[in-house]
């Protein structure tokens, strides 16, 4: 999968990039073999980070069980860990492409700022939450509501350092897909406990975390 940008691609994202305050650091761990989309990913990555000079880009290559990767909790390759001013728990597992690729895109962005563009009563909520949550969110390139649910959890892992935010490429690791019968997309997985089926409103993707962590 080739992912190339065209020039108005380029220039709208370039745009976008105006609004990143602080920098950027994407760790990006890559596997030599049997890692069909790893090459791919890093060249997303680069394309990116060459219409901002506030991104930055850190290569891992080799096993999971490197030190960072175990630091930054990394399970599976190809990932992408968003790092901003603090080191936060974002990560994209297989590649953003297509529809997902504004996840991305927005995802940067949020982290360069800190904070996310939500409620006030939605953000005192989620950083009100003081145990621990993993949140999984199973997507496909093609799924148009899929970017809204990633953004939406890594804007919750942002505002709180005990969340943690993983996208899920369904096609990729289909081992996980099976494992939580992820039918359709986007699905999302809280604690193991607690699934969403499709775009969720925002106040129901509150009630869900405070659901997770009180099963």
């Amino acid at each position: 999968m080739v992912v190339e940008m065209d020039d108005a691609t380029r220039e709208q994202v370039r745009e976008m990039f105006t609004g990143i305050l602080n920098t950027v650091t994407a760790h990006l761990f890559l596997e030599e073999r049997n890692c069909l989309y790893c090459n791919d990913v890093k060249d997303m990555v680069e394309q990116l980070a060459e219409l901002s000079e506030k991104i930055h880009i850190v290569e891992h290559r080799g096993a999971l069980t490197s030190d960072e990767a175990k630091e930054m909790g990394v399970e599976y390759h190809p990932a992408i860990v968003l790092h901003g001013t603090d080191k936060y728990n974002i990560k994209f597992y297989g590649i953003p492409a297509g529809h997902e690729f504004g996840a991305l895109v927005n995802s940067i962005i949020d982290v360069s700022t800190g904070t996310a563009p939500l409620p006030p009563d939605v953000i005192e909520d989620i950083k009100a939450i003081d145990k621990p949550i993993n949140i999984k969110v199973f997507v496909t390139p093609q799924c148009p509501y899929c970017p809204n649910m990633t953004r939406l959890a890594h804007q919750a892992a942002i505002l709180n350092p005990l969340i943690t935010s993983e996208m899920i490429e369904s096609l990729e690791f289909q081992e996980l897909t099976a494992k939580y019968e992820v039918f359709g997309v986007p699905k999302t997985v809280i604690n193991e406990t607690t699934m969403i089926d499709g775009l969720s409103p925002v106040e129901m993707f509150v009630e869900k975390l405070f659901e997770a962590i009180d099963s």
